[in-house]
């Protein structure tokens, strides 16, 4: 039987229950609904659903699969038992290994067969070999299909049997066939493992040991007799050269280097490093500092950039040259600068205008206007939800160069499930901890690394590559600590963030209203000082130094900004003297009202168009004309009006009105500019994830699936293909012909006898008996395929 026909029956005979958690586990396997049972199967035996699957596991689930995988025989009558699996991983029996078997069966990643001795067994699917990758449980590819693979291994095999049996090792003679060869070679090493390595010259064991971990190793060749252990190896056929520079170890030379085992140690439970601690009290500390110089930096980037917004490159994100003008300006590191980049544009603090390409702070102001546990809350959940990795700008780039900041380099859409497994993980590690009160233990980047490997192996570069930069921005945020978890890091891990936020409005001291100004023309803030007087402040000084104590420095330019930005020294002063708690001395009061009394001699202001004429009655009309009112007129001069209009525009707009303007000098239509910042969405990739499986969604699958549903159009083609599939990777690996219908080039319907040699990419490598020759056959042009007992598989 077809073994997506044999799961599909499995698939059928499990309960609603059993059902719907495999759905929840594997959401894809019914994104789109499925029309029957053999469809289910068909669409879990993929390679990308199954590997999607493989992600999910934790490492004792996926070294049992590997082992399964590596112990059962497709085409033999019974699949593995617990039984048999024992004998195959250390320390384990039967019954441990029962729960692990039951769990694979519940993902659909095995299927059950006959029941062998009291126990069932257990049949892996068949794409499991091509998702695992050629080296699965770290083990090499049998000698048999290394030597059909190099044809040179065959004598080596043979010549190693010869070179085993002169050294006084025991084993069987009749070596007819490269499979025989290979089976009497493996049959070898499986009685005579010791007697072996006694005969091998020094440090081969070593060797051994080093390549039974990871198959394949660098070894360069040398000159006859420099390398005794790896020429040793090699002569006996243990060792197979793949190259120059690369020699692989068989899997039997592996798992006989393992004591006949093919996992020598299953870690049934998750590590728990040896962690140091920190006073709770200096972990507090550190958080609340951290998130205080966050917001406080992160508003004055909002301010520099609302002065001057941010120019990105032709290639995308931000240069060097504009980094450098932040660091400057906010007297900090370049690498925070383009941390607090990515966060602002994350919580849409800054915008992309379209236009310009320039980034540009958001116009709805509500950020200075929001409190700081707020502003702290819309930080978190953006970075949280964010489908980009901060960490990464300033890193290197394949082709050489490095991440810019707010570039497409640094998205990663699974940079949310990584940020709240390493909450998990913290949450785990902290819980289990064991420290003297008042004390909380430190994570590290390994520790954290080395427990989300154990829940999910198959990750492992990716965790290698994320979590060291992602707890540098959780310290940044306060979610740690000196490096230990923080109860607000333990709120947002349980998703309480109202909590939080309420934890941190409590924690932090309230915000100052007043400021301290002194006669050389300075103003000190002793604290952090409440938003709405910080920009106001920061509008009229120019802020020096770090940390929350900030001086301001008053100058003739500073307080220019403020008069540019609407303001007149009657107002400025007025500020000053309401939140100083000092006088406002006479050396400032002084500069105020002289640069008030000199701005202004001059004026600028914007203008695209104007309309000059001789008639002033004509004119005042105009500025009196409701319709005018959209053209921003302004009168400049008895016989000259401005407008906010182009030249095409203005002329278009006065005839509309009954006048009949001229264009002077042939004016030529202009490009207006914007007068409002832009909305467009940040470079952040939008997030989409369409595994999200309803609960709508799973009752109407398990409607279709027990029949209560009429499936839908193209029943059984799904499963049909896959189905077809499968009988070629069997006739394949049983060196069977096939009999295929397929459609030729022309379209025409043609049945023929091949035997099929691989399938890969979407295509068949065949060999054509009757003509002697080999073909390749796309896959989507084959319409059925079937087993051709008998016929010559010769190729």
């Amino acid at each position: 039987m077809s073994a997506i026909r044999a799961l599909a029956e499995d698939l059928a005979s499990r309960s609603d229950a059993e059902l719907r958690k495999l759905m929840a586990a594997r959401p894809d396997v019914v994104l789109p609904p499925v029309p029957d049972f053999a469809a289910l199967a068909a669409r879990a035996s993929t390679r990308v659903s199954v590997q999607r699957a493989l992600e999910g596991l934790n490492a004792p689930q996926l070294m049992v699969l590997e082992a399964v995988v590596l112990t059962t025989d497709l085409d033999g009558p019974a699949g593995s038992t617990s039984t048999t699996l024992k004998r195959a991983i250390a320390s384990m029996t039967a019954k441990a290994l029962e729960p692990y078997l039951s769990q694979l069966h519940g993902l659909a990643l095995l299927r059950t067969g006959p029941v062998v001795k009291s126990r069932p067994s257990f049949f892996p699917l068949e794409t499991l070999h091509d998702a695992l990758g050629p080296y699965p449980a770290g083990l090499g590819r049998p000698m048999a299909a290394l030597a059909r693979q190099y044809p040179g291994y065959v004598e080596r095999i043979r010549s190693g049997l010869e070179l085993l049996q002169a050294a006084g090792v025991p084993g069987p003679t009749d070596n007819s066939g490269t499979d025989s060869d290979a089976e009497a070679l493996a049959a070898v090493l499986e009685s005579s493992w010791p007697r072996i390595l006694e005969t091998a010259p020094e440090r081969t064991w070593d060797l051994v040991r080093k390549l039974s971990v990871s198959p394949v190793g660098s070894a360069k060749s040398g000159p006859p007799g420099t390398s005794a252990p790896l020429d040793w190896l090699l002569d006996r056929g243990l060792l197979i050269r793949l190259d120059a520079n690369h020699v692989e170890l068989p899997r039997e030379v592996g798992i006989a280097a393992r004591g006949g085992l093919i996992i020598p140690s299953l870690p049934v439970s998750p590590p728990v490093p040896q962690l140091t601690s920190v006073r709770i009290s200096l972990r507090d500390n550190a958080a609340f500092g951290a998130i205080a110089e966050t917001l406080r930096i992160l508003t004055e980037l909002l301010g520099s950039v609302q002065a001057s917004p941010v120019a990105t490159l032709r290639t995308g994100g931000v240069g060097v040259r504009e980094i450098r003008r932040l660091a400057e300006a906010l007297r900090i590191d370049r690498a925070q600068v383009g941390w607090l980049l990515e966060l602002a544009a994350l919580a849409r603090l800054i915008v992309l205008d379209p236009d310009s390409s320039r980034w540009m702070a958001a116009a709805d102001g509500s950020w200075h206007l929001a409190e700081r546990d707020e502003q702290w809350s819309r930080l978190v959940r953006a970075w949280l939800d964010s489908e980009r990795a901060p960490s990464l700008v300033g890193g290197q780039l394949s082709t050489g160069g490095a991440v810019n900041a707010l570039s497409s380099e640094a998205t990663r859409t699974d940079a949310p499930a990584v940020r709240r497994r390493i909450l998990s993980a913290a949450t785990a590690l902290s819980a289990e901890a064991t420290h003297d009160d008042g004390r909380a233990c430190v994570l590290d980047a390994p520790s954290l690394i080395e427990r989300l490997t154990w829940h999910q192996p198959r990750l492992r570069r990716r965790f290698t590559r994320l979590v060291p930069g992602m707890i540098d921005e959780m310290g940044h945020l306060g979610l740690l600590g000196s490096g230990a978890l923080t109860e607000l890091g333990a709120a947002i891990a349980g998703d309480r963030f109202d909590d939080a936020a309420a934890l941190l409005r409590d924690a932090l001291p309230e915000p100052l209203t007043h400021f301290m100004l002194q006669a050389d023309l300075t103003a000190v803030a002793p604290g952090y000082l409440e938003p709405h007087v910080a920009r106001e402040l920061s509008l009229l000084a120019s802020a020096e130094g770090q940390g929350p104590a900030t001086v301001y420095r008053f100058s003739a330019q500073s307080v220019r900004g403020a008069l540019d930005e609407g303001q007149d020294a009657a107002g400025i002063l007025s500020f000053l003297e309401r939140h100083s708690a000092t006088e406002v001395p006479q050396p400032l009061r002084y500069l105020v009202e002289d640069t008030a009394s000199r701005y202004g001699s001059l004026r600028v202001g914007p203008a695209f168009s104007y309309v000059r004429s001789d008639d002033d009655d004509a004119l005042t009309a105009l500025l009196a004309d409701p319709g005018a009112a959209a053209l921003g007129l302004v009168r400049l001069a008895p016989t000259v009006v401005a407008a906010q209009a182009t030249p095409s525009e203005l002329a278009a707009a006065l005839r509309e009105l009954g006048y009949s303007p001229a264009l002077e000098g042939g004016a030529a239509p202009r490009q207006g500019a914007r007068t409002g910042t832009g909305s467009a969405p940040s470079s952040s990739a939008v997030r989409t994830n369409p595994w999200v499986l309803t609960e709508d969604d799973v009752e109407a699958q398990m409607g279709v699936l027990r029949g209560s549903a009429r499936p839908g159009p193209g029943a059984g083609a799904e499963s049909e293909a896959m189905i077809g599939l499968e009988t070629l990777r069997t006739a394949i690996r049983t060196k069977r012909a096939v009999r295929m219908g397929f459609a030729d080039s022309a379209g025409n319907s043609t049945r023929q006898v091949f035997v099929p040699l691989s399938v890969h990419a979407g295509r068949v490598r065949v060999f054509d008996p009757e003509k002697e020759t080999e073909r390749v056959i796309s896959v989507h042009r084959i319409m059925d395929v079937e087993t051709v007992e008998g016929a010559s598989t010769d190729a």
